[in-house]
């Protein structure tokens, strides 16, 4: 795309259709000239990135480039061009992330619904669990028909299967959501620069510190020497794109930093791992680990900067909004399991997931020191 172009400017030019803003947001929308980033947007996002990490490591990240690209598959990359740094992030994956906020967004509410109507023991649970089974199962229906082209690089598609399920007046929360997303998946291609991955003679060893601290408080060492070398690069990124996200690297993080930190590293892994069907790593020569090992380290990432931390009077537990993301990752994974072994595996209805939920919750109360202090976002 011409260099000094903003990104949306490029891509609906690209598509021969008129950007879908007024005038006033269009001239400046044409006058923006990329400096960080072809995009406004991610300019933002790596700006706010660069901000969460030590100043040590700021010259390294001053100097990336971060770009939105035309390419169809679910992908991020970093690489080195010359001095220069460069991260980019497929469009194909951003459009794609918003269809998983929305359904997440439609599974939370589907449960919420659920125990309401089980705790105020409304006549007729039958029948509602045979509705609310139907309305369980539509979304991911809509997510997997729209699998195959997700999934097919030649193509780029923008629509959203699942758009006209978003609940109204949550659009904000949705795109929230999205946008933690892609600032995990930045920081996780950030990572990689500031861990010497994509030049080995920088100087990689603070930030290597920085993530062998954490997986020595994780007591994973052991588990790390099980994956080859790439496979260990990937989740040494994993590891410091989470502590990047959640500004974990200098002191004590904040709840809403950890909430955006585990629900960008749980929409980024479950819409890939959906996608593309790698939600399990048979090949031990792999590039990457799968998603079970990844979403692993995220948990206990979690529980390590959090479980030991009492719950805010005003503000729900990183550890319950944690078990709440799990089971949507776990109903995802039902799905692929029961669309690759149907005789084996049938998918997740409502009563399975909130079973599982209200299971992972009362294990979070019972360790979280004043955890039911706030139980609002699952009771409201």
């Amino acid at each position: 795309m011409p260099q000094e172009l903003n990104f949306w400017i490029h891509l609906f030019r690209y598509a021969n259709r008129p950007l879908p803003v007024d005038d006033n947001v269009l001239e400046r929308a044409l006058e923006w000239r990329p400096d960080r980033s072809n995009c406004p947007q991610l300019t933002i996002t790596i700006e706010q990135l660069i901000e969460s990490v030590p100043g040590e490591w700021r010259a390294l990240a001053n100097n990336l480039f971060v770009g939105r690209v035309l390419k169809g598959d679910l992908n991020a990359m970093a690489w080195t061009e010359r001095k220069a740094g460069v991260i980019e992030i497929n469009v194909q994956y951003s459009f794609t992330l918003s269809a998983y906020a929305a359904a997440y967004d439609e599974f939370f509410h589907n449960l919420k619904s659920f125990v309401g109507d089980v705790a105020a023991k409304r006549p007729g649970l039958e029948s509602m669990v045979h509705e609310l089974d139907k309305r369980f199962a539509e979304p991911w229906e809509q997510l997997d028909t729209a699998r195959s082209d997700w999934a097919d690089r030649r193509l780029l598609v923008a629509a959203n299967p699942v758009a006209a399920r978003w609940a109204k007046g949550r659009e904000m929360l949705q795109e929230d959501m999205v946008d933690a997303a892609e600032s995990f998946v930045i920081a996780h291609e950030l990572a990689h620069h500031l861990l010497g991955h994509t030049v080995s003679r920088r100087d990689k060893r603070k930030a290597k510190v920085a993530v062998d601290e954490a997986i020595e408080q994780l007591g994973a060492f052991h588990m790390m020497s099980q994956f080859n070398q790439s496979q260990r690069e990937e989740l040494q990124a994993d590891i410091l794109a989470y502590l990047i996200v959640a500004q974990a690297l200098d002191g004590t993080p904040q709840f809403p930093d950890i909430y955006r930190a585990v629900a960008g590293a749980t929409l980024a892994l479950v819409t890939h791992a959906h996608v593309t069907d790698s939600w399990v790593e048979l090949d031990s020569a792999a590039t990457h680990p799968d998603f079970t090992e990844r979403f692993n380290f995220i948990y206990r990432l979690t529980e390590m900067l959090s479980s030991h931390r009492s719950a805010d009077n005003q503000i729900e537990h990183p550890m319950a909004f944690l078990a709440q993301l799990s089971t949507f990752a776990a109903v995802a994974l039902n799905t692929w399991a029961s669309r690759n072994f149907p005789e084996r595996q049938k998918p997740a209805g409502v009563l399975h997931a909130a079973d599982h939920l209200l299971r992972l919750m009362n294990e979070v109360y019972g360790r979280i020191p004043q955890a039911r202090a706030s139980t609002r976002q699952i009771e409201a």
